[in-house]
């Protein structure tokens, strides 16, 4: 038969009375039909001649959101067929690509399904919250995750990720910094007081301002850092009190004319 081979017994003699022929198929082939036949004695075999069939696996389906192609070269789903999945984009495969039909009718594998590409987790950022779309069904492909930060904090980063059909985030995660104000000084003549510190000028940090005795503050006793960044007034300056300046200027008058004074006595002494 076509793809198997035949065996008979006491071949000599050839096909005479009593002879028996045995039949078998090549590998990926299945006989169809009876393994013997017996010559009788009218001359006729007992039975049909076989046949040799190729051998079958089980049709397959393309998997939900992937393709399949197939290369059948003795028949479609027969032996030696071997068939490829791919999938959609967003989604990856669950085991191996390709698979063949064996000479016994199964195939190497099962068929590999197709299954949403997901992200790694993300971490919640410190002094943050983070919200995404579709949470109920994981961080697959085209989620996208919003980040916001605690008052107080600003947002270091891109504020949204979205998640890539290879199944990486398209940007690196944001972290939350601590709002910061410029760093402020004490006043010439003066002193300065703040709550967090002398190195930490970060939101709601208050400092309060004084003079030395004599010295007046000129602008607000006391300055926060705000949400924005930016301290509530200028900084103040220290200037001295007009107390201080007038007596200044009677002090200085007053030894003019105590010099002048002696002066002139100098004078009328020389000249008597």
């Amino acid at each position: 038969p076509a793809h198997g081979a035949v065996n008979c017994s006491h071949p000599s003699v050839g096909l005479t009375w009593g002879t028996t022929c045995e039949f078998t198929c090549e590998e990926g082939f299945t006989l169809t039909g009876p393994a013997t036949l017996q010559c009788g004695s009218s001359g006729a075999w007992d039975r049909q001649q076989p046949s040799c069939a190729v051998t079958s696996c089980d049709p397959l389906k393309k998997p939900d959101h992937g393709s399949l192609e197939c290369n059948h070269p003795l028949g479609n789903f027969s032996y030696n067929s071997s068939c490829t999945a791919q999938c959609e984009e967003g989604y990856e495969l669950t085991a191996l690509e390709s698979v063949h039909c064996n000479s016994s009718g199964v195939w190497s594998a099962p068929l590999a399904a197709c299954k949403a590409v997901t992200c790694p987790a993300l971490e919640m950022p410190a002094h943050g919250a983070v919200n995404c779309s579709h949470p109920s069904v994981g961080l697959t492909w085209g989620t996208t995750c919003e980040f916001t930060c605690e008052e107080g904090f600003t947002l270091t980063g891109p504020a949204t990720l979205q998640c890539g059909s290879s199944g990486a985030w398209d940007r690196q995660q944001p972290s939350c910094a601590v709002v910061q104000c410029e760093p402020l000084r004490s006043p010439e003549k003066g002193f300065m007081d703040c709550s967090h510190g002398a190195e930490m000028f970060m939101y709601k940090t208050s400092c309060h301002f004084s003079c030395l005795e004599g010295w007046t503050l000129n602008g607000s006793h006391v300055l926060e850092c705000s949400l924005s960044g930016k301290w509530s007034a200028n900084l103040p300056t220290c200037e001295v009190s007009e107390q201080v300046s007038y007596l200044s200027v009677g002090i200085a008058a007053t030894s003019a004319s105590l010099l002048s004074t002696a002066s002139f006595l100098l004078w009328l002494a020389k000249r008597f």
